[in-house]
């Protein structure tokens, strides 16, 4: 009886325990619920911080560490230049999208403030974040001294609409001759082709293919690469390497090639980023590669063959009637395409893979060359020939560049640009700038290194640039004032 009494009152004692704990911990709950959740607002995660983004970056992510009031948020988010974009949510992060391409050599400032959480009203504290473009750079080939034949990059600074050199850094040694070059898209390495000097004079010069750093880098969590290593992609040896171009995305090389000994054996070769190295069997003199480099359009008698290099790369295709391709938008959905009509004249097409083909313009001289104006793709900058009477009063074509509307083919001339039959362009990635050349063309002589693309020897060369119109109106001229670079040719802009 004792023992029973005993083993009740140890049980009472342990439910009494469990009690007492159940009502602390039901106080402490109830006490959370009143006061609320003290954890401070706070932002976990910013995508940009301190980076240099590019126009292939399209958007940047916030994380916050609670539930907040979403509309607090995207009513005080502020970034300084604007840089305007859309908003959107998953869970606790913000997404933001970008409607308008950065402007390279920018510090872009981020702010919040005044924003609350979703169930109380403690405020994040005031965020004060950096973020930058990419700087202004570019590529060209020097003519001056020492620089002859070199490729060089040069970095600028704009204040108001004057450009000024920052730095500029000579890649290549004077035991290469560069001839052409391609900028890879992160900017770390250029590809070239190039010979030796020595081979001056030689019927068929020996030139190669490499690539050399540039000792920049826009990744700022990753080493950068010494300045100045090359790394020489084909030898010329068996073959006489000619013109090459470089995907956008840089994953692909293709290159027109012609055995020394046999020239019935010549076409094109592809360079895809594994390694692998192989001819495609076709000739092309005129080609250019998709900005995916899967494809390759090639210019061929009574049209123009879109050949796949890859397995993603589609099926053969051939556009009868055309001439050639000399433009990609920057997804590869939209081809600037020129057709030769019976009449000899030109006609410029926009091929839409969504929307079909469009008529643009018709003209009876050369259309050199266009680029998309990469901030709206509504528009093209379009290099241009008109027949003018020369000194010697004969007949000749005269470049001139000029803005296209795709939409209503409405012509509006900039600059005219005499005395330059082969003219380089090259509009910067965020559609704010262009630069182009002059070159100064001799007779051929067997101790001159360098030549154009239409193979005029050169003899000097000037680079110029120039702010590009944000606001056309094509019912009315156009002052544009161009400025004077560096001594040198084929200038081409950092993407």
């Amino acid at each position: 009886m004792t023992s029973k009494l005993f083993e009740n009152r140890k049980l009472s004692r342990f439910d009494l325990a469990v009690m007492l704990t159940v009502i602390a911990l039901c106080t402490a709950i109830a006490l959370i619920l009143w006061h609320g959740d003290q954890t401070p607002l706070q932002i976990n995660y910013f995508s940009w911080a301190k980076e240099k983004i590019g126009v292939q970056d399209r958007s940047f992510t916030l994380g916050f560490n609670r539930p907040v009031d979403r509309k607090s948020i995207e009513q005080n988010l502020m970034i300084n230049p604007p840089l305007p974009g859309k908003i959107s949510w998953q869970g606790n992060q913000l997404f933001y999208t970008l409607t308008e391409l950065p402007v390279y050599g920018t510090q872009y400032q981020l702010q919040l403030k005044d924003a609350r959480g979703r169930f109380n009203s403690n405020k994040l504290y005031a965020l004060n974040e950096v973020f930058y473009s990419r700087d202004r750079v570019f590529a060209y080939i020097g003519l001056q001294g020492a620089e002859r034949g070199k490729l060089i990059i040069s970095t600028l600074n704009k204040t108001k609409d004057k450009f000024t050199t920052v730095k500029k850094t000579v890649l290549t040694p004077g035991d290469l001759v560069v001839t052409n070059f391609k900028v890879y898209p992160d900017g770390e390495k250029i590809l070239f082709s190039a010979f030796d000097p020595a081979t001056v004079g030689l019927e068929v010069p020996q030139q190669q293919l490499f690539t050399v750093t540039t000792g920049l880098s826009f990744n700022t969590t990753t080493k950068i690469p010494p300045i100045g290593r090359i790394q020489r992609i084909l030898d010329a040896q068996t073959y006489q390497n000619l013109n090459f171009d470089l995907s956008s995305n840089g994953q692909t090389i293709i290159v027109q090639r012609v055995n020394y000994n046999n020239p019935a054996d010549a076409g094109l070769w592809v360079i895809l980023e594994d390694g692998e190295i192989r001819p495609i069997g076709i000739r092309g003199d005129e080609f250019l590669l998709s900005p995916n480099g899967q494809k390759v359009a090639v210019s061929q008698p009574g049209g123009v063959a879109m050949i796949p290099l890859t397995k993603n790369g589609g099926s053969p295709q051939f556009l009868s009637g055309y001439e050639k391709i000399i433009g990609f938008s920057r997804d590869g959905t939209k081809q600037i395409i020129v057709k030769l009509n019976y009449d000899y004249s030109r006609s410029l097409y926009q091929m839409d893979e969504r929307q079909g083909v469009r008529g643009i313009f018709r003209t009876t001289n050369s259309i050199l060359g266009c680029q998309f104006e990469p901030r709206q793709e509504k528009t093209l900058y379009c290099l241009k020939t008109d027949l003018v009477i020369g000194d010697d009063n004969r007949i000749k074509e005269e470049p001139y560049l000029t803005i296209v509307d795709i939409a209503t083919g409405q012509d509006l001339p900039l600059l005219a640009l005499p005395n330059s039959q082969d003219v380089q362009m090259s509009l910067s990635p965020d559609g704010k700038a262009l630069l182009f050349d002059q070159v100064v063309a001799i007779t051929n002589q067997t101790n001159n290194n360098l030549r154009g693309t239409n193979e005029p020897t050169i003899a000097n060369g000037q680079l110029w640039i120039f702010s590009t119109p944000q606001n056309v109106n094509f019912s009315s001229s156009l002052n544009i004032t161009t400025q004077e670079l560096n001594t040198g040719f084929k200038p081409c802009w950092f993407p």
